[in-house]
């Protein structure tokens, strides 16, 4: 019985570090992948995106690739 708080505690402490870790992966993620950012799910919303000034350039370019469907 000694022994099992000790191992609950280090898995408890083992599933927050693989939480902690897996959110700032998909953070990582979401920064570089347009599609992620801006949540396009079709050409509609890459079309609009298209058209909104407030999108940088180079955002504006995996966008339009996307709605050529180059990707």
């Amino acid at each position: 019985m000694n022994w099992l708080f000790p191992l609950l505690a280090i898995v408890a402490i083992i599933q927050i570090a693989i939480f902690i870790m897996a959110r700032r992966i998909r953070k990582k993620e979401k920064e570089n992948n347009v599609l992620l950012k801006y949540n396009i799910n079709s050409r509609q919303r890459a079309w609009q995106l298209l058209g909104d000034q407030s999108i940088p350039e180079e955002d504006k370019v995996e966008i339009k690739k996307y709605y050529d469907g180059d990707e």
